[in-house]
């Protein structure tokens, strides 16, 4: 996406792919900023840690004016995209392949299904960028791994202006379609053959099987108009374990396990198909950013994400629940326990962990230790230019910060947790935490 700004994407703590990248938080060099009172502060990296905070803090210290990025050399991208049969592509692990759905249950030999496995895992740990979708109900995978090269011979623009109009189209297409649904009470016809309709022609407008040099920007984002979308998004952020006889590697077979749970969910549900776009598999790195969710994860992570059209809203928060229930029994994998977290800028404030919201199991488990860290970073900073994290709650906070950053200030801790979770979900346009 090439329509979003800096800020926008930096705020929330987004990433790219690639298990040798990390945050872009983490590629913020410096930050300019109007603080609570006005006035305009710099923090770099030079400034003690307070980057680590600073760096993906939500836009809670102010508002951002400038943002630097340490960069690399401008290198150009050698794509050569491919579409391969689901079931080859991220092959089901062993505890999973009776449960593969018939219309992808190809038979394999045990040479077949070993050569995949190794072409997926060569693919994810050594490739400059790493991603997958799987567009529902489609027998293929579009493969979108590639690696970079300094020669610029032969690079071109990508897309060209002809795709790029195209990719307009579709979108506004799209978001006509989801207009006329909503508006004709028609979503319920058909769901199954509109769903399966709408992926084949995602796929046929990917491009596969010969080499596409780009400059590498234009390869990273090569889709435009997708922002103008509305969807439905849930996206999790699995840490990598290491496999069982080597702490130093790491075990694939998770990212697989949760891509299958997922496809085997959409499979269960054809009489509503409550996923109308692609399932996205992303693997990368780690984070140094104190509010990332993939801090921590030293042998990278697996970013994995279940999408929608909004015109299918009524079935998605049932389906997403699911999804996540299945998802979160990874976090004991072989003996290890994983700490998985959601993409803050997707959707989660709905959904439950362990019967419990979401954003209490954010608060008491997942980030208990590094909410501590933030905030007194947090206080470091305004201790050196002039406000207090009091401050920032009474301007740049709202409910959900509230909650998870601010319950030491006045008014919330005088409130009971039920009280607080009822702030927090009526900030978010809800009558009650669900």
């Amino acid at each position: 996406m090439v329509e979003i700004t800096f800020g926008g994407s930096n705020g929330p703590i987004c990433h790219g792919a690639g298990i040798r990248h990390k945050t872009l938080s983490d590629l913020v060099y410096a930050i300019e900023y109007a603080d609570v009172h006005g006035k305009l502060q710099v923090i770099t990296r030079a400034d003690d840690d307070f980057l680590s905070a600073a760096s993906g803090c939500f836009g809670l210290i102010g508002v951002v004016t400038h943002i630097t990025l340490v960069v690399d050399k401008m290198t150009y991208a050698a794509m050569v995209p491919q579409k391969q049969a689901v079931i080859d592509a991220i092959p089901p692990p062993d505890s999973l392949r009776s449960r593969v759905p018939a219309p992808l249950n190809q038979p394999r030999t045990p040479e077949q299904i070993r050569r995949a496995q190794e072409e997926f895992e060569k693919r994810a740990a050594e490739e400059y960028y790493a991603e997958w979708f799987w567009f529902p109900y489609s027998d293929e995978i579009w493969i979108n791994t590639w690696s970079t090269t300094p020669d610029p011979l032969g690079v071109q623009s990508y897309p060209d202006n002809e795709e790029i109009a195209v990719q307009w189209l579709q979108a506004v297409a799209i978001e006509a379609l989801q207009y006329l649904a909503k508006d004709t009470n028609t979503v319920e016809i058909l769901p199954l053959l509109r769903t399966t309709a709408v992926s084949r022609l995602g796929m046929a407008s990917l491009p596969a099987g010969k080499e596409i040099k780009a400059w590498l920007p234009d390869a990273l984002h090569f889709r435009r108009a997708i922002q103008n979308t509305r969807v439905r998004d849930m996206e999790l952020e699995i840490p990598l374990p290491h496999q069982p006889d080597n702490l130093d590697k790491p075990d694939f077979t998770i990212a697989q396990h949760a891509w299958w749970e997922a496809i085997i969910k959409a499979y269960e549900h054809t009489d509503k198909c409550p996923m109308r776009l692609p399932l996205e598999l992303r693997i990368m790195g780690d984070s140094n950013v104190l509010m990332a969710p993939q801090r921590g994860n030293r042998l990278g992570t697996a970013s994995i994400e279940v999408l929608t059209l909004e015109s299918v809203t009524e079935y998605w928060d049932a389906f997403a629940q699911e999804v996540l229930d299945k998802w979160m029994e990874l976090r004991e994998w072989n003996g290890q326990k994983l700490n998985i977290r959601p993409h803050w800028a997707k959707e989660w404030q709905q959904l439950k962990v362990d019967g419990k919201p979401f954003c209490e199991y954010l608060k008491t488990e997942c980030y208990g230790d590094a909410i501590r860290q933030f905030n007194n970073v947090l206080a470091k900073i305004g201790q050196k230019q002039g406000w207090k994290r009091q401050d920032l709650e009474r301007v740049f906070s709202n409910g959900l910060f509230d909650y998870i950053f601010f319950d030491d200030i006045e008014p919330l801790n005088h409130l009971s947790s039920e009280e607080a979770h009822q702030r927090l979900f009526s900030s978010l346009g809800r009558d009650k935490l669900v």
